[in-house]
């Protein structure tokens, strides 16, 4: 086999092979040179243009504008005009090479423009306004310091209020209420027109910046909401101005009644009760066919936040006034059966039952707005601890229940605030019980319903009795209130088997007797607004003796029972016993046990002279039983002769228990409860059998709260005794 050299070949000519492949790779790269050459000579121009294509125009930006201070100490702006913008831009669009880019550049000039004007708008609205001249003259004058100005809402009002009566004419005496001309100088508020003879107020609004013969009705209404949101004096000036002396009657459509109404809101609002005073008489005076309800009751609600409570008295009396017996025809159930149908009437007949209807719409929400006013007026006295004031305002309300159910109105319709009444009563009833009214001399000039003396026995019981004669609304909240105010404090304090047993006679008591298992004691912690005061159980008959609990004694009385302790104080002057008597009919005792508690009950009617009311408890399913009908037999004879005696008698009132039980899901709908026809035609003869047909019937359900503020109405006997 030939073996391969290991030396390096050498060609002919003494040439090596490295040397060859040298040249070769030289060679090799001029010629790749040489083809790449003229691609890129002709990939080159293609790019750069390219590049020139998508390149934005150069557009020469305007010079910002320049805010000068002249020597007058007006602003103004140096800026480009238009033309030349037009022109730059138009020159970069020339340079441009795609039509898209010149689009790109009119936009921003177009909007470059659109911001120099802006700012040529807001420059000259905003250099006459006043706080723009103090702003100016304190950068002049240096007095600023290089602060920022405080933009206090008190300070911006004070502002806005001061130097009003001298700078723009407006003289406090009502009858010179008068446009002062001012000749036409820059800052004055009234400017007359001397071309046109005609005069319009200044005012520091943006959106409406004057008042002239071109101002609707709209423009006041936001004039007037932006001067009373600022407390802008100077502009309730002017709108008073302009209302009161340049238009007339015809403003607006007759509109003007409204303005005028909602300018003395906005007044009164800001003090100003001149001019409230002013718009109140011209609406009186010239608009009295128009005036509405919600109008009236505004401006009494703002006359009682001025203190002004005389003057908010006499528009209530005035505006809000009661219908007189007989104006208006009240529809009632029978009307509505024999109502005939409108097309067998002739025109006539259409016309005076539509007129009867708009009588009645109009009665009906006069009467909405009185008793809520009157409700504001109450709130307001109790609250500022005027009770006095509080208990004639509630009096008023109370005198409207019997109207207010004529109209048909509802709780939800009249929308009074009971919870707020009650708490706001309460509190009052609280300072006297500190002692606040004690000192108040009852001369002779003072003996009448303005002292202590002559208030009830508890300040709520007044709002009590406003509630019962407006249409109930059985609100949790409301009867909550009522509770608190008026139970603050119950303890057990003995349960007798005899007269013996009993406490001492000095208060008012209540009883409640009925068959076992009818819900006395359900009822009783109702009442009184506690879970577990009286014993409540599905057996019958655990109630076995006369149960005797202390409303609103006083403090520690508890500990006094159970231990023997002295505790100093002494019982409130509400404060009454209610009393729980066992239950009679199928409750598991002795027949020696049930002859004894009907004779103790005997001697307890008889003899008892505290007891001022019995309840007497009627399951609401069934009516009464045969131990029902002897109860009544039972009240009848002894209350009858007692009477006939001319001697102390309680009230008997019949309660109707588990009204619920009569209605599907009573809690989630509205009727709570009710009583079904029969049952009650049954209940009926059975009381006039027993003479004790006078009796009141009240339906009660502890479980849907129906008919605790009507039982209250009976409680308050014992209170109040």
């Amino acid at each position: 086999m030939m073996m391969m050299s290991s030396r390096t070949p050498h060609v002919s000519g003494g040439i090596s092979i490295g040397r060859i492949m040298a040249t070769s790779i030289a060679l090799l790269l001029l010629s790749l040179s040489c083809v790449v050459s003229p691609v890129t000579s002709f990939l080159l121009p293609r790019q750069q243009s390219l590049q020139q294509q998508h390149q934005p125009p150069i557009v020469l930006p305007s010079p910002s504008p320049l805010p000068i201070t002249s020597e007058d100490g007006q602003r103004s702006l140096l800026y480009q005009s238009p033309q030349s913008q037009d022109g730059n831009a138009a020159t970069a669009a020339a340079a441009g090479t795609s039509k898209r880019a010149q689009r790109k550049a009119a936009q921003r000039a177009k909007k470059q423009r659109q911001q120099t004007q802006t700012s040529k708008n807001i420059n000259k609205v905003t250099s006459q306004h006043p706080e723009a001249i103090i702003k100016r003259q304190k950068q002049q004058n240096g007095n600023n310091n290089g602060k920022r100005r405080n933009h206090n809402f008190a300070q911006r009002a004070e502002y806005l209020s001061e130097g009003t009566d001298e700078q723009f004419g407006f003289n406090d005496n009502l009858d010179q209420l008068t446009l002062t001309t001012i000749p036409k100088t820059q800052g004055d508020t009234t400017i007359e027109d001397k071309a046109n003879n005609i005069q319009f107020h200044q005012l520091h609004s943006q959106r409406v910046s004057k008042l002239d013969e071109e101002t609707t009705a709209d423009d006041v209404v936001k004039a007037i909401k932006r001067a009373q949101n600022l407390h802008d004096e100077h502009d309730v000036v002017e709108i008073a101005h302009f209302l009161l002396e340049e238009v007339d009657q015809s403003f607006a459509y007759g509109y003007r009644g409204s303005l005028l109404s909602r300018l003395a809101v906005a007044s009164l609002h800001l003090q100003n009760y001149d001019i409230a005073k002013r718009c109140i008489i011209e609406r009186r005076i010239s608009h009295r066919s128009s005036m509405l309800p919600l109008e009236s009751a505004a401006i009494v609600r703002g006359l009682l936040r001025c203190h002004h409570t005389s003057e908010a008295w006499e528009v209530l009396e005035d505006e809000l006034s009661l219908p007189l017996e007989g104006s208006v025809q009240w529809e009632n159930n029978e009307e509505n059966n024999n109502k005939r149908n409108k097309n067998e009437m002739n025109d006539d007949e259409l016309h005076l039952e539509d007129e009867s209807i708009r009588r009645r719409l109009e009665a009906r929400d006069k009467l909405v707005h009185r008793a809520r006013s009157i409700s504001s007026i109450a709130s307001r006295h109790f609250y500022e601890m005027e009770p006095t004031e509080g208990i004639n305002a509630v009096g008023k309300l109370k005198e409207m229940g019997g109207i207010v159910h004529q109209a048909g109105l509802t709780a939800e319709d009249v929308g009074i605030p009971w919870d707020r009444l009650v708490k706001g009563a309460a509190l009052c009833e609280s300072k006297r019980r500190d002692g606040a009214w004690d000192d108040i001399d009852e001369s002779e000039d003072d003996a009448t319903a303005e002292t202590p003396s002559s208030w009830p026995c508890n300040i709520v019981y007044t709002v009590l009795d406003a509630m019962i004669a407006f249409p109930s609304e059985n609100k949790d909240v409301t009867f909550e209130a009522l509770c608190n105010a008026l139970v603050r404090r119950t303890v057990f304090v003995t349960g007798a088997v005899d007269m013996e047993g009993c406490p001492e006679a000095d208060r008012g008591e209540v009883a409640f007797i009925g068959r076992s298992n009818v819900g006395k004691s359900s009822l009783v912690n109702m009442l009184t607004n506690r879970k577990s005061l009286a014993f409540t159980s599905k057996t019958p008959g655990k109630t076995q003796q006369f149960n005797y609990f202390a409303v609103n004694d006083k403090p520690e009385l508890a500990r006094q029972i159970r231990y023997g302790d002295d505790v100093p104080g002494e019982k409130d002057r509400d404060s009454f016993y209610i009393v729980d008597l066992p239950g009679f009919g199928f409750a598991k005792v002795t027949q020696q046990l049930r002859q004894q508690w009907s004779d103790f009950m005997d001697e307890y009617l008889q003899e008892r002279e505290t007891l001022q009311a019995v309840f007497h408890l009627i399951d609401a399913r069934h009516g009464p039983t045969d131990e029902d009908i002897k109860i009544m037999q039972k009240v009848g004879t002894i209350l009858g002769a007692k009477q006939q005696a001319k001697e102390h008698c309680a009230k008997y009132i019949i309660i109707l228990t588990k009204a619920d039980k009569n209605v599907k899901n009573a809690k989630s709908q509205s009727n709570p409860g009710k009583v079904s026809n029969k049952v009650m035609e049954k209940l009926i003869v059975t009381m006039k059998e027993n003479r004790v047909g006078y009796a009141p019937i009240v339906l009660t359900s502890s479980e849907t709260r129906l008919g605790r503020d009507e039982v209250w109405k009976y409680l308050r006997f014992a209170a109040e005794r």
